[in-house]
């Protein structure tokens, strides 16, 4: 919402479940999750899920925002067990240095998958705004790709009996503190005693689904697809009550809805970047879509999102509140 209101130009999120793209999707701002460990943390450890990225108010911001972040760092604990690809943004900036743009190929030989059950799944409005940008793609010479994704539900269990188990594991020591147990929010409380309750059995059972997931969408990416396309979240943001600042909420089945496009990437390591594509006609709320691709090509992320904008005739609207702390509206 800061960076949606213009009080700062960039903000840095962890996700390990959407906590990047649902939030930006809601706002109307670009998101975006890097390939998994492809930004550094400050810490040793991690969920196996969590992703770090930037949060802009639009592509080229969050574009020049991951080339600084991304890559090695000194004393960075991620290179004891990966080697990363250097750092690149192929796509993006060989579309940026085009002297003269042929609107009918800027996106010409890319190849985006369509899971259309699974946008299906969206409101009626979102459904609308994703249909309006396939079409759009397809002008600029992009070709559509009908692709399935298989066992939603179950990738869906994995993830959740994965995160939480590994939330469990290292928060152990403040949930068996009583003076740090007693500091814990109500939800926090039942998360982790959710965690605790997995047998290793069960959490060996969702690796199996993992692998089986990060095999099939190696294997889209190879041999089908450039990225895949799907609606953001599948709802506009949900009305807050009157009381949620005082009491908070807690709303499973609504944020079990607004994760319904998440989960895929967060289990499979593949980076992610969500983006408005339109606004809904009667409250004016942004809807947004999402793009995934393979393993360290974040360049494709940025190249199409930056084709995107055009979507909503360059200019991605402001919220009522709104600052303009850099003068960039003069």
């Amino acid at each position: 919402a800061a960076v949606a209101m213009g009080l700062v130009p960039l903000a840095v999120g962890s996700d390990g479940g959407g906590s990047i793209r649902i939030p930006s999707a809601l706002c109307g701002i670009v998101g975006m999750k890097a390939t998994f460990k492809r930004l550094a943390r400050d810490c040793s450890v991690g969920c196996s899920v969590t992703h770090v990225g930037p949060m802009t108010n639009n592509v080229h911001d969050a574009a020049l925002a991951y080339a600084i972040m991304a890559g090695e760092a000194e004393n960075d604990h991620r290179h004891h067990s990966q080697k990363q690809p250097p750092v690149h943004l192929h796509a993006y900036l060989k579309n940026q240095s085009k002297e003269s743009k042929d609107s009918n190929t800027l996106l010409s030989g890319l190849r985006i998958g369509i899971f259309d059950e699974h946008i299906n799944d969206a409101d009626k409005k979102v459904q609308r705004a994703t249909m309006r940008a396939i079409d759009h793609y397809e002008r600029l010479g992009a070709e559509i790709v009908p692709i399935t994704l298989p066992h939603l539900q179950e990738i869906h269990l994995a993830h959740g009996v994965t995160i939480t188990t590994e939330m469990y594991s290292l928060m152990e020591e403040h949930y068996r503190s009583t003076t740090h147990f007693n500091q814990l929010c109500p939800e926090s409380r039942v998360t982790l005693a959710i965690g605790k309750s997995w047998s290793s059995s069960e959490f060996l059972a969702a690796q199996k689904v993992r692998s089986y997931a990060m095999h099939h969408i190696e294997d889209l990416f190879q041999n089908k697809v450039d990225v895949i396309l799907s609606p953001a979240t599948p709802c506009t943001a949900p009305l807050m009550r009157d009381d949620v600042a005082s009491c908070g909420e807690s709303n499973l089945s609504e944020t079990s809805a607004l994760m319904r496009y998440m989960i895929h990437g967060n289990l499979t390591g593949i980076p992610a970047m969500v983006f408005p594509c339109g606004y809904d006609d009667e409250t004016s709320l942004p809807i947004s879509l999402q793009l995934q691709a393979a393993h360290w090509r974040e360049d494709l992320l940025f190249h199409v999102a930056m084709q995107s904008e055009d979507i909503l005739k360059g200019s991605i609207a402001k919220p009522t509140l709104y600052v303009d702390i850099l003068g960039s509206d003069k």
